[in-house]
């Protein structure tokens, strides 16, 4: 999953129970710094290994007995925000009753590749490198953050840019 990083409550952000995640400066600091996270899932049920270090955060929202794996680059600004939740999974293999609808009204299906642009593509962390290298997305440098996300193996060959006012591409 990849979110767009948004703040509504700049006080809660900043809150000693989030602070950790780095959510607070990434949206006072939001024209410079990396305005995306990234949600892993794992493949198989109940499988919370991750290829990063990483540490547990536990959102006022959550049981106590459950937590979010936040990756331990958080404080890297320039980076996206790595977690994972332990209730995710494929669209697809939600009950009916929990279901969002899966069929989009272009006919798109799945995500096939993602990449992002980064202007420090060069220089980063050995947990986003982990990320980069278990194929999950690539990287390139650019001047400006922009995530490039394509559909079905993109044989349309049409493509939608929302830059500079969204950071996103679209290809499909």
């Amino acid at each position: 999953m990849i979110e767009m990083l948004w703040v509504h409550n700049l006080k809660e952000a900043e809150s000693e129970s989030i602070r950790r995640t780095g959510l607070g400066e990434r949206w006072a600091y939001r024209h410079s710094t990396c305005p995306f996270g990234i949600c892993l899932r794992s493949v198989a049920a109940n499988n919370r290994t991750l290829p990063f270090s990483h540490w547990a955060y536990h959102p006022p929202y959550l049981p106590e007995t459950m937590s979010i794996v936040v990756g331990t680059n958080s404080n890297l600004l320039n980076e996206p925000l790595l977690f994972q939740t332990p209730f995710g999974k494929r669209p697809d293999q939600y009950p009916p009753e929990k279901a969002q609808p899966l069929e989009h009204r272009n006919g798109l299906r799945e995500i096939t590749r993602l990449g992002m642009v980064s202007p420090t593509a060069n220089n980063i962390s050995p947990e986003f490198q982990a990320v980069i290298d278990s194929n999950i997305l690539t990287i390139r440098e650019g001047k400006d953050y922009c995530m490039e996300i394509g559909f079905d193996g993109e044989l349309k060959g049409n493509q939608l840019d929302f830059c500079p006012e969204l950071p996103i591409r679209l290809f499909w």
